[in-house]
């Protein structure tokens, strides 16, 4: 009997060696799930009309000299002037600056004369207006007016407003994604651990034109604004 003692007290603490270091095991297994965290990246989009418009345009002259290259911008403007103001543009939508020479020379250095021009802005939140007047703006050209424009630039002006709506959906959008993964699989999603914001995108209509900077489509009045966010749950 004497024999089988320490047998005994052996078994007895090798018994509770194993219970212990199971109770380790299964506390390092729980605290390590307590760590992992699933990213999920999720998106929200919303049609937009653009509320302003920017016209850009100019006129120019040359001549051997600048007198002559004057008298022809300014009987020009006179006319640009009188066609903004009968196709229905206000007075403080409309910049003129002043009038810009510079000298004209061939590819050898020999000097030509002189190119005066003068550039004008329109700006206005009346879109549907100015959209049409840009539409008449070859009434000009068929005056014999070299006008010289650019396309319309048609931006929305409301975006800082749109941002909260777009982020909390785009939020929950990626918290619904998680969460499909995660039961998928038979866990069970936690708390929200890290949100990263993307950059807005403004693109035409149904596009999928994106990039790291951002886009910003000016070229349509009908356009989407997308937000996009990573966010990282911590799993249960």
């Amino acid at each position: 009997m004497r024999d089988r003692v320490p047998l005994l007290i052996g078994l007895g603490l090798l018994a509770i060696a194993v219970f212990f270091g199971a109770l380790v095991v299964g506390h390092g297994i729980r605290d390590r799930n307590k760590g992992n965290v699933i990213t999920v990246t999720g998106s929200a989009r919303k049609p937009i009309t653009a509320d302003y418009v920017i016209w850009d345009a100019s006129v120019s002259s040359e001549a051997d000299k600048p007198q002559t290259a004057l008298k022809q911008v300014t009987a020009w403007t006179t006319k640009v002037r009188a066609f903004l103001d009968n196709e229905g543009a206000k007075p403080d939508e409309v910049s003129f600056n002043p009038v810009a020479t510079e000298s004209v020379t061939s590819e050898s250095g020999v000097f030509l004369g002189y190119r005066l021009t003068r550039s004008f802005e329109v700006r206005s939140s009346r879109v549907d207006e100015i959209a049409a007047l840009v539409e008449a703006s070859s009434k000009l050209l068929a005056q014999g007016i070299p006008l010289q424009a650019q396309p319309a630039q048609f931006v929305f002006t409301k975006l800082p407003s749109l941002r909260p709506q777009l982020l909390e959906e785009a939020t929950k959008d990626a918290q619904h994604r998680a969460r499909v993964l995660v039961e998928a699989t038979g866990g069970k999603l936690g708390g929200l651990r890290d949100v990263s914001v993307g950059v807005f995108q403004v693109t035409t209509r149904n596009s999928t034109e994106v990039s790291d900077y951002g886009v910003y489509d000016t070229s349509t009045r009908e356009k989407d604004v997308t937000a996009v966010v990573n966010v990282s749950f911590a799993l249960e």
